[in-house]
């Protein structure tokens, strides 16, 4: 009778091991950059044996993709997907614009993470864009392509790519700089929003 609750108790024990491992990961690797950090500063910072870590991640290189893949911004980018509202094409693509950039603002720490590790390595920038950016792309480009006739959806995906590169650029220029405020960022997202909206209106009335 006590197998049931005992593993139960074990597997939930596991996941906050794992948890705390990731989150160690993710402060050494802002703190050193990926190629300068080792499993032993991530054990220092853990507290906590290098076997303990080599127990659930086999690698550095392991540990860094489960980072990107199980960070809370990644499930934030999924609850923007669930959230996407059906209708009008501005409103749904400002909508989820300003909802990607309440998750930048959240995880700023590790989206200027992200940015550092792509900046140094191209397989890391790689990483990056396919577990995040094409993430965030791929909601814009179902809200386009819903606006397209059939024929011209392939233009849905350089359409909601340049409105991710004007996203991401803009919540860096504000982070770096620090020349825009929370509104004037979300002003001129939203402008950059508009623009998207009517190059895809203007497709729409070409194909006609």
């Amino acid at each position: 009778m006590q197998a049931a609750p005992l593993t139960d108790f074990r597997r939930k024990r596991a996941a906050r091991t794992r948890r705390r491992i990731l989150d160690a990961g993710l402060r050494v690797f802002s703190k050193w950059g990926y190629e300068r950090a080792s499993m032993d500063d991530i054990a220092l910072e853990l507290e906590a044996t290098k076997g303990l870590l080599y127990h659930y991640f086999r690698s550095k290189e392991e540990l860094l993709k489960a980072v990107l893949q199980e960070h809370p911004l990644r499930v934030g980018i999924e609850t923007v997907k669930q959230g996407v509202p059906a209708g009008d094409l501005r409103q749904a693509l400002s909508d989820v614009a300003i909802l990607s950039l309440g998750q930048m603002r959240e995880h700023r720490a590790f989206i200027r993470f992200l940015l550092l590790q792509a900046h140094y390595s191209h397989e890391h920038a790689e990483l990056v864009r396919r577990e995040l950016l094409d993430r965030w792309m791929a909601i814009f480009q179902t809200i386009i392509a819903a606006h397209l006739p059939e024929g011209s959806r392939p233009k849905a995906k350089s359409l909601a790519a340049q409105l991710v590169d004007i996203l991401v650029a803009s919540f860096i220029r504000s982070e770096l700089g620090g020349h825009l405020r929370a509104d004037e960022l979300e002003a001129y997202v939203l402008e950059a929003v508009q623009t998207v909206a009517s190059g895809v209106e203007s497709v729409s009335r070409d194909t006609r």
